[in-house]
């Protein structure tokens, strides 16, 4: 079905909603995503020349604040010795390099600038500024907690949804690359079917999760 919802395939209730740029946005009552429709999402080659226009410096100390609204909470959780990956690193990769910083090694990948995923299995995984830019969130959802050893820890940033008045002229939903929208909801429908736990959340943008160990 064209409107099912791509995270949960939920096709009951699914309504349209008004929103910026002109495309058709849904938004689906079991899971709280509002989407994009298919018929509007950017080709990969054209997905790849807009992230070519993001500013993501480690030099620059206002993108070095952004990244810490991410990074400072997951540093309660971890501990020395564990090993993590950026999930979605862009063409400049930061993240890491801060996480080194910090004492805790950590690999990139990244599907349209690479590195490919790396071999193994993490202790976290950030994914910053990155599921907003999911076609396919349960597949992305697949790898990612399959690669999060047990006990490990799922660090998300990306801004959410507040309700259908606000999101009309939403700017955050002005980028053309950003298809999917989340909330509170979405992301508890999420640590449900994926067997993680929501163990912190900034209640508007970050949420850090851990993997339940069987």
């Amino acid at each position: 079905m064209e409107h099912a919802c791509p995270l949960c395939k939920n096709t009951n209730g699914i309504s349209k909603i008004e929103g910026p740029l002109g495309r058709s946005y849904f938004h689906c009552p079991a899971c709280d995503l509002i989407y994009v429709s298919s018929r509007d999402l950017l080709a990969k080659e054209d997905e790849r020349e807009r992230y070519e226009f993001h500013e993501n410096d480690i030099a620059d100390p206002g993108y070095v604040k952004f990244l810490n609204q991410a990074i400072t909470p997951a540093l309660k959780f971890l501990k020395k010795g564990m090993q993590g990956l950026d999930y979605g690193c862009g063409p400049g990769p930061a993240l890491s390099k801060l996480m080194q910083q910090e004492g805790f090694p950590c690999q990139n990948y990244d599907p349209a600038f690479g590195p490919p995923m790396p071999d193994g299995y993490f202790d976290f995984i950030f994914s910053t500024e990155t599921f907003e830019h999911f076609h396919d969130p349960e597949m992305e959802m697949n790898v990612i907690v399959e690669r999060l050893l047990p006990g490990g820890f799922l660090i998300v940033m990306s801004l959410w949804h507040k309700d259908e008045n606000h999101f009309r002229n939403w700017f955050y939903a002005r980028d053309d690359t950003h298809v999917l929208f989340y909330s509170k909801k979405t992301f508890e429908y999420m640590a449900r079917k994926w067997g993680l736990e929501m163990i912190w959340t900034d209640n508007k943008r970050v949420v850090v999760f851990r993997k339940k160990e069987k």
